[in-house]
């Protein structure tokens, strides 16, 4: 499927299902679906404004503010964003992003299919162990159902449970890196070893 033709953010796709999981063990599912800010917004507004979130999101503030930052990713046609929901209760947010149009990009040797990765969880109010790599693994798959081939992590080098996270889920550690804005972990995750890593599991 072609990230460029696929119409992730218009209103007759906001409750369209891109993907589902199944999550092993308990009997709940994880669904993907575009982000739709009239819908999300106070969401991850309360998200970002969690003590969690503050240090390495940095997007606390107004509402009217965090609304303004999305219409200007989406709308420029290098960021996308889903929303997770576990049993229709949103948990997650995940962005995805064209490294070419990124300062990630002068740090390797990158590819017109290679896309980043962002992760915030929501403050979900049940004690579901894993739910964070359930997440990310999930995200992960679909993100590999279109044309991307590699999925890139950029952590903050200090954020140690998204450190964690990228290398639990099975990401290749390449190097550490200087950007504008904080000094990173730069991971790359190959289509192939996800694929290899999590067979049978969908």
């Amino acid at each position: 499927m072609s990230i460029g033709t696929f119409p992730f953010f218009s209103e007759q796709m906001k409750d369209i299902i891109l993907f589902r999981r199944k999550l092993p063990v308990i009997d709940k599912e994880l669904i993907i679906k575009p982000l739709h800010l009239p819908r999300d917004i106070n969401t991850i507004h309360q998200w970002v404004n969690q003590p969690y979130a503050k240090t390495f999101w940095q997007m606390d503030g107004p509402v009217e503010m965090l609304y303004h930052h999305y219409e200007k990713v989406l709308s420029s046609g290098n960021g996308y964003s889903l929303m997770c929901f576990l049993d229709n209760v949103p948990v997650a947010q995940v962005e995805f992003y064209k490294v070419s149009s990124d300062e990630v990009k002068v740090h390797f040797d990158y590819t017109e299919t290679d896309f980043g990765i962002h992760l915030l969880m929501g403050s979900y109010n049940l004690p579901l162990a894993d739910l964070s790599r359930n997440v990310m693994i999930t995200a992960i798959a679909f993100l590999f159902t279109l044309d991307i081939g590699r999925v890139i992590g950029e952590p903050d080098a200090l954020n140690e449970k998204a450190n964690k996270l990228v290398e639990d889920v099975g990401f290749r550690f390449i190097k550490k890196i200087k950007m504008s804005y904080k000094t990173a972990n730069l991971y790359i995750y190959e289509k192939a070893d996800f694929l290899n890593k999590y067979k049978g599991l969908f």
